[in-house]
């Protein structure tokens, strides 16, 4: 029997598995686990998809065609150079099905979809370092990538939350260019960070393609939408061959409706700041954390502390209806890493507080792995679909 850490490809974020494992009578799980918008999506939302729920049974607008344009208008783009998807994680797999590079060069750590769509294309997986809180090795992707290669990176990282310049991604991406290799950057935390002048959908490159998740934006993880960005001509292509039906009536009603909302982003984006500096300094008052500081709405944290391990943790929190993600699953962290999403102020008290109680609880000696959590039965590593 495959567990629900097999089924879900290493994110989990299947909740109800989760509170049958950790919290069989019931209450509320906050999760910390799923980093999508903390605001929630728009208010009034779901009474605005209400209206639409009769128009189930006609086929949506082929290529979203009207949010397609209202987005490409937000975004400041060419219509024709976007198509949309039911989430960012289908057109990355699309992206890549369709070029089907010869290699795939992916960053470590990093999220593991870009891995999961390249074994599925039948290309080989070639990591290069991306270690929490260095800068990307230019000389070291320059040496190594060839024609018919792919790139990926992602930006801010995942899981650090780093926001890397446009100007360095610029070299980047010409130096694919100059060796005949695709790039892809993953930029679905970008409209989180505020700092959109880092976004690189307005360069020119024929080699780029950017993928976009609206999920996130709009805190839609189960409706789905999504954004792919790429050369004029063979974004054309993509869209002429591929499904016209990707973006469901509802998920396509929530984007429009999404886009009309004005202060939405702003008052996201404040809020993610305040939220992000009150955990940040929380935990490192403790003086038993590492924090990587990001521009994301999560922050990737260290535990530093002698005994400390991940499943440990996870299990003593969840117990309490907490829901971090771990981190040991990314490539090339180990079990003192994990995730936590910026909630709103009364989640995040929450969350401080519990793990203030798991240090005294790991202070007392009485922490332990627990055999429930190994990784031969699946374990709940927290919900990250795009």
């Amino acid at each position: 029997m495959n567990s629900f850490y097999d089924e879900t490809g290493g994110h989990g974020g299947d909740l109800a598995a989760a509170a049958r494992r950790w919290n069989p009578a019931g209450g509320n799980l906050i999760d910390f686990s799923s980093n999508v918008n903390p605001l929630g999506p728009p208010q009034g939302l779901i009474d605005h998809l209400n209206k639409f729920l009769p128009e189930i049974v006609h086929y949506p607008s082929p290529q979203a065609r009207e949010l397609r344009t209202k987005l490409s208008r937000f975004l400041g783009l060419q219509e024709n150079r976007l198509i949309l998807g039911n989430g960012a994680n289908e057109l990355i797999h699309l992206l890549v099905i369709w070029k089907r590079p010869r290699r795939v060069f992916v960053p470590a750590p990093t999220f593991s979809e870009y891995e999961r769509a390249a074994r599925l294309a039948g290309a080989g997986v070639k990591y290069y370092p991306l270690p929490p809180g260095e800068d990307f090795d230019l000389q070291f992707l320059a040496g190594n990538i060839g024609r018919n290669d792919l790139v990926v990176f992602c930006n801010p990282s995942n899981p650090t939350g780093k926001l890397f310049s446009g100007n360095a991604l610029s070299s980047l991406v010409q130096a694919s260019e100059d060796s005949g290799a695709l790039v892809m950057i993953d930029e679905s935390f970008i409209p989180l960070t505020g700092r959109p002048e880092e976004s690189m959908r307005h360069a020119g490159n024929g080699n780029l393609w950017i993928t976009l998740s609206l999920t996130k934006l709009w805190s839609l993880p189960g409706l789905r939408l999504g954004c792919l960005i790429g050369p004029e001509k063979e974004a054309a292509e993509l869209s002429r061959w591929g499904d016209p039906w990707r973006v469901n009536i509802l998920a396509q009603k929530a984007g429009l409706y999404c886009l009309e909302q004005e202060g939405y982003i702003e008052d996201t984006l404040a809020l993610i700041e305040e939220e992000r500096l009150f955990i940040s300094r929380s935990l490192k008052e403790t003086g038993a954390f590492r924090i990587f500081e990001g521009a994301a709405n999560y922050l990737l944290v260290q535990g530093t502390e002698p005994g400390f391990d991940v499943l440990d943790f996870q299990d003593f929190l969840a117990g309490r209806g907490i829901l971090i993600r771990r981190a040991d699953n990314f490539n090339g962290l180990d079990r003192s890493y994990f995730r936590v999403a910026v909630l709103k102020r009364p989640d995040n008290v929450r969350l401080v507080e519990e793990i203030k109680k798991y240090l005294e609880y790991l202070w007392s000696g009485k922490a332990g792995h627990s055999e429930t959590n190994s990784p031969e039965t699946g374990y709940f590593t927290g919900g990250e679909g795009r």
